[in-house]
């Protein structure tokens, strides 16, 4: 996908991030020259029309809002199967991450982000819009500070159906309202609750509710108070710890009803001065244990309840005695009666699809709840991964078992990293999951440790985790050569002629002075003639300063050898190497006395006859 120019305008440049219906890039809008979001639909959903008509939905809602603390919708479109929103590109961190690095917040940051976010909620909710997923991912703080609401991915209009659709939960669990958690209706007081647990976790650092599964988790947000955010942060003022909690009230009619109504309590929260309701709302104590009193102890309960102005008569006594006892025995019937509901066994709807479990489910008096989907690679999607409680326990009949949904096989794209160097190329592709093989061949044409090919192709969609191997380039292969002998050549010579083979003359050239060589001749080289080099290196070598070989000479007798014609030529091998110094053509018993010059000892000469050697050569004196 990088590289690819989408609605023939926006480039993708790189990949964002990725989220359970769509995958997130950066690109440059190429009409208007700016760099922006751009969120595309899986493939594997394009062809469901029910995930593609959700896709549209979300566009429509986001891009009725125009708010400075929600990112802007620029565009949408669809490009042969590609759905795509073209969004505004912040340049900053999300909340998360600043957690992640700052730790917990101070109060005044804490309250000052969600200010922000509040007036963002508020425009969202005054249009129609509620988000469902509010969480520190999904809030950005750009560079300047400025707080921007982003991912309106499952947000739907008030007036639509918000009740979990074909079995889904949507949203973050962590942030879920107890209302999600029990696929509810929800509303905008839902984002209120899921505010509250974000302002939890800037002034703590940690999340309210944590656990080893998804179905854990949402059942605290269902049953269990949070610990006061005090108790792990002194800092936090009990003003503000009553917002906070008063937002993440389980009782609808004691939340947050509105965003504005927080934002007022936000503004002066730190003055201490908040909404009388909010002053008077308690901090949960620690969860006690729930215990039947006897008959005796709710007598002296009450007895120590009552004003001690008159003393109780002993028949008054007995009587209220046996009265609360009566009472206990009938309360005990009429509970055993209440509560004797039907064990039944959960059976294993693991690995069954969504329609089959719930009917399995109900033929024995119990209900489903998806409550989270996960990737699988050993569960076709639709099918159920997990199921809390697991199977075989006895539970009352009406019971809901919670189900974990598969999603498949996560698939991912393969970058394209051909003609990288080979580190950056693996970095690339472990940086998303990605396994690595390196096999390496020569290449004339791509340069040392960058990347030829790579298998599977740039752009295939495969399973995360999957190995892509690398094909990278040794250089070019190397050619060994023979190297000549150029001792008595010229630089000339001897430089021509090693380039002709591939090699070349080291720019160090050794001199020296010699008696057997002419200057600037060759009197050695290295590494020696005969000796195979690489093709592309240097040979190194010495040459003469003078004053060279002593002139000689020496007289040799030629004759023509029959009564034909034939051509007499005579060489000289000495310190200039092989000279011909004398040529001419002889007539029938012809013979001649011929004076020939050479330089240096170990001189010799050969006679030639019509350009083919004779027997008659020798040495100079």
């Amino acid at each position: 996908m990088i590289g690819r120019i989408i609605g023939n305008r926006y480039e993708i440049l790189e990949q964002l991030g990725e989220g359970g219906m769509s995958l997130v890039y950066k690109a440059r809008c190429t009409l208007l020259n700016r760099t922006v979001t751009i969120k595309i639909l899986r493939p594997e959903f394009t062809g469901d029309q029910e995930f593609v008509n959700r896709f549209r939905r979300e566009a429509q809602a986001v891009a009725k809002l125009s708010h400075p603390n929600i990112v802007s919708v620029y565009d949408v479109g669809e490009d042969n199967g590609i759905y795509y929103i073209v969004m505004e590109y912040v340049e900053g961190k999300t909340l998360k991450e600043v957690i992640r690095e700052e730790g917990p917040l101070s109060p005044q940051r804490a309250v000052a982000i969600a200010e922000q976010i509040c007036l963002a909620l508020e425009h969202a909710h005054e249009n129609g819009i509620v988000h469902r997923d509010i969480k520190p991912h999904n809030i950005l703080i750009s560079r300047d500070g400025r707080v921007k609401v982003t991912d309106f991915g499952i947000a739907r209009a008030v007036s639509s159906a918000t009740v979990t659709q074909a079995g889904t939960v949507l949203g973050s669990v962590h942030y879920f309202s107890p209302e999600q958690a029990r696929g509810e209706v929800t509303g905008t007081y839902s984002d209120l609750y899921s505010l509250g647990v974000v302002m939890y976790e800037m002034v703590t650092g940690r999340v309210p509710f944590d656990g080893e599964t998804p179905v854990a988790i949402a059942l605290k947000h269902i049953q269990e108070q949070p610990v006061p955010p005090s108790a792990l942060n002194p800092q936090v003022t009990p003003e503000l710890e009553k917002v906070i909690l008063r937002a993440m009230d389980k009782n609808l009619d004691r939340r947050y009803r509105s965003a504005r109504e927080m934002l007022a309590d936000l503004k002066t929260v730190l003055s201490g001065r908040i909404d009388e309701r909010t002053r008077a709302l308690p901090v949960p104590p620690p969860a006690e244990e729930t215990r039947v009193l006897t008959p005796e102890e709710y007598l002296r309960m009450q007895e120590e309840n009552q004003p001690k102005k008159k003393k109780m008569r002993r028949g008054a006594k007995i009587a209220l005695i046996l009265a609360g006892i009566l009472f206990f025995i009938g309360l005990g019937i009429a509970l055993n009666l209440l509560l004797a509901v039907p064990d039944v066994v959960v059976p294993d709807v693991r690995g069954m699809t969504l329609d089959q479990a719930e009917r399995i489910l109900e033929e024995r008096g119990l209900q489903a709840l998806v409550i989270d989907q996960q990737y699988s690679s050993e569960v076709p999607a639709g099918q159920v991964i997990s199921q809390v409680p697991e199977p075989g326990r006895k539970v009352k009949k009406g019971r809901t078992v919670n189900l974990v949904l598969s999603k498949g096989v996560e698939t991912v794209s393969v970058p394209d990293v051909r003609g990288k160097e080979v580190q950056a190329a693996r970095f690339a592709l472990e940086d998303r999951g990605f396994k690595v093989e390196i096999t390496y061949e020569f290449s004339d044409t791509v340069p040392q440790d960058r990347v030829i090919d790579q298998a599977p192709e740039p752009g295939s969609w495969v399973e995360k985790g999957s190995t892509v191997t690398l094909t990278v380039s040794k250089g070019k292969e190397p050619k060994f050569v023979t190297v000549p002998d150029l001792v008595g050549r010229t630089l000339e010579e001897a430089k021509k002629l090693l380039e002709d083979l591939g090699l070349s003359l080291n720019d160090e050239i050794g001199r020296q002075s010699s008696d057997e060589y002419f200057k600037d001749r060759v009197i050695s080289q290295e590494p020696a003639a005969g000796t195979q080099l690489q093709e592309g290196e240097a040979v190194k070598v010495t040459v003469s300063n003078g004053p060279g070989p002593e002139k000689k000479e020496a007289r040799i007798w030629v004759k023509n050898p029959d009564s034909n014609f034939h051509t007499i030529s005579i060489f000289v091998i000495d310190s200039r190497g092989k000279t011909e110094v004398y040529r001419k053509t002889f007539a029938p018993g012809e013979e001649d006395q011929v004076t020939v010059v050479y330089y240096g000892g170990n001189a010799r000469y050969e006679v030639w006859q019509d350009d083919k050697p004779t027997d008659q050569k020798g040495t100079l004196p």
